[in-house]
C-alpha cells in the first residue's frame, strides 16, 4: 500500500460534503429558508424576500423599502461508508480479515449535523437604484470517521467552513428591465485529521521497515489546519415581463483561495523533518455558478417557478498543498501532497409551486434533480458522490404588511455508489434532512 503514503492524505478529502447528500461536489445551496421550501426552484426570479440577494443582484430593485431577511438552517445527513476489501503488497485483505485485525469496515452517521445561517438587506436608494448586502455560505463539509476505520489515510475527521461576504448594487433601467452587480470576499477555514487505518498491517513501505506497522490504526499519519480569503464578483438581470411573469439570470464567478497555516505528515520524513509541524499552504478552487429562473403567477392563489444551474466544476482539476522545498517532498520538492480530481461539469434542475390560502398563509412544494460532478470511473472513497433527488415542503405565515417568518423542510436521496482509492474497494451512499426558518421584515 505505498501509493497510500505517495498520494494525498488531505486534498481529496476537501470534497467530503458530497458524502452529506447535500448538492453535488461541496456546494452548499441554503442561502434561503423560502428557497428551501421549493426546493430553490426560481431563486433568481421570485425574489419574495430579501434573500434574493444572494442569488440575483438585479432583483433588489423589486423593494420599495428597506427589507431584511435572516435565518438558520440545520442539516442532518444520514450517510454510511463501508470497505469491501483492501490490497496489500502481500494480496487482498477482505472484509473479515480486517475486520479480524481490529479494524473497522463500517461507518455509520460519519457526517454530523451542520448550522447553516443565512443574512440579507436591501436599501432602496431612490426609484431605480438599490444597494444590498448579504452573508451566506456557499460551499462546506463536515465528516468524522471512527479512528480505527480501514481507510483511515482517505477518511479520518475533516471540517471545510466558507463564509460569502457580498454587498450589491441593482439598477432598474426601464418598468421591465434590471441590472445588478456585486463583489465577494470568501472566508475558509479548514482542519482534518488523517489516521493509520490499514497501513498499520503493511510490515515493509517501498522495501523499508513501516514505522506504523503494529501501531494502532488511530495513530495519526496527517494533519492540515489552515484559513484565507479569496474574492470574486457576480453580475444579474431581471426581465419582468409583467407583474404576473418574470425571469432572471445570475453569474457567480469562480473564486480561487490559498489556505495557509499548518501540516504535518509523511511528506516531511523525506527531508528530515519526521513528525515536525511545517508552514503549507492549498488552493481551493471554488467554481463559476450560472442560474436561470423564471415565476409565473397563474392566478390569485397559485404560482409556478423553475431554475437551471450550471456550475462549472471542470475547474477543479487538483488539490495540492506545497511547501518551501526544504519542508516537504512527496516525490516532488516542496509538495506536501497532490490529488488529480477530474471534476466534470454539472447541471441542477428545480421545479416549484406555491398556493397562497389567504393573506396570512402560503405554501409551497418543490422538486429539484441534482447531477454529480465525478464519472464512475473517477468516484472514490474521498469523493464517493452521486447524483441526487430533493424533495421539499415549506410554508410562510405573515404576521402583518412588515413582519413574515418561513419555515422550510427537504429530504435528499442520494444514491448508493461502489468505487476504489488508493487499494480500498468500497460502498457508501445516504440521505440527509433539511429544517429551516427565516425572519423576514419590511421596514
Amino acid at each position: 500500500m505505498s501509493s497510500l503514503f505517495k498520494k494525498s492524505l488531505v486534498a481529496t478529502s476537501l470534497s467530503l460534503l458530497a458524502v452529506q447528500a447535500h448538492s453535488a461536489g461541496f456546494q452548499v445551496s441554503e442561502t434561503s429558508v423560502s428557497g428551501l421550501g421549493r426546493a430553490f426552484a426560481g431563486e433568481a426570479a421570485i425574489a419574495d424576500n430579501a434573500a434574493v440577494g444572494a442569488r440575483n443582484a438585479a432583483a433588489l430593485t423589486r423593494f420599495n423599502t428597506t427589507a431584511f431577511s435572516g435565518g438558520l438552517t440545520i442539516i442532518d445527513p444520514d450517510v454510511h461508508a463501508d470497505v469491501e476489501s483492501a490490497s496489500t503488497s502481500s494480496g487482498t485483505l477482505s472484509k473479515s480479515v480486517l475486520e479480524a485485525q481490529g479494524l473497522s469496515t463500517e461507518e455509520k452517521d460519519l457526517a454530523p449535523t451542520e448550522y447553516v445561517p443565512n443574512f440579507h438587506l436591501i436599501q432602496p436608494l431612490g426609484d431605480k437604484l438599490a444597494f444590498g448586502f448579504s452573508a451566506f455560505s456557499n460551499f462546506g463539509l463536515s465528516t468524522e470517521y471512527s479512528g480505527d476505520f480501514a481507510a483511515g489515510p482517505g477518511a479520518g475527521e475533516t471540517a471545510l467552513i466558507t463564509m460569502n461576504f457580498n454587498p450589491n448594487i441593482a439598477y432598474k433601467l426601464n418598468e421591465q428591465w434590471s441590472i445588478g452587480a456585486g463583489i465577494s470576499a470568501i472566508y475558509a477555514d479548514a482542519e482534518l485529521t488523517r489516521t493509520a487505518g490499514a497501513l498499520k498491517l503493511a510490515p515493509t513501505i517501498n522495501g523499508q521497515p513501516n514505522p506504523l506497522f503494529n501501531e494502532p490504526a488511530s495513530t495519526e499519519v496527517a494533519n492540515l489546519k489552515g484559513d484565507g480569503w479569496g474574492f470574486g464578483w457576480n453580475l444579474g438581470v431581471l426581465w419582468e415581463i409583467d407583474e404576473s411573469n418574470r425571469l432572471g439570470v445570475s453569474y457567480r464567478s469562480q473564486s480561487d483561495i490559498t489556505l495557509e497555516g499548518d501540516y504535518k505528515g509523511t511528506a516531511t520524513t523525506a527531508v528530515g523533518k519526521t513528525g515536525q509541524t511545517v508552514p503549507g499552504e492549498l488552493e481551493l478552487n471554488l467554481p463559476e455558478i450560472i442560474e436561470f429562473s423564471g415565476f409565473h403567477q397563474l392566478n390569485q392563489q397559485i404560482a409556478v417557478h423553475y431554475s437551471a444551474m450550471h456550475v462549472g466544476w471542470d475547474t477543479f482539476e487538483e488539490l495540492k498543498a506545497t511547501s518551501a522545498a526544504t519542508n516537504c517532498n512527496d516525490g516532488t520538492a516542496g509538495q506536501c501532497l497532490q490529488k488529480d480530481e477530474n471534476w466534470n461539469d454539472s447541471w441542477r434542475y428545480a421545479l416549484g409551486a406555491t398556493y397562497t390560502m389567504d393573506d396570512h398563509w402560503a405554501f409551497r412544494a418543490g422538486y429539484a434533480y441534482d447531477e454529480s460532478p465525478v464519472d464512475a470511473e473517477d468516484r472514490t472513497l474521498s469523493i464517493p458522490d452521486s447524483d441526487r433527488h430533493w424533495w421539499s415542503l415549506g410554508t410562510t405565515y405573515t404576521a402583518n404588511e412588515n413582519l413574515s417568518v418561513d419555515a422550510g423542510f427537504a429530504y435528499l436521496d442520494g444514491d448508493q455508489v461502489d468505487g476504489t482509492e488508493d487499494g480500498f474497494a468500497f460502498s457508501a451512499g445516504g440521505d440527509a434532512y433539511i429544517y429551516g426558518l427565516q425572519l423576514n421584515y419590511l421596514f
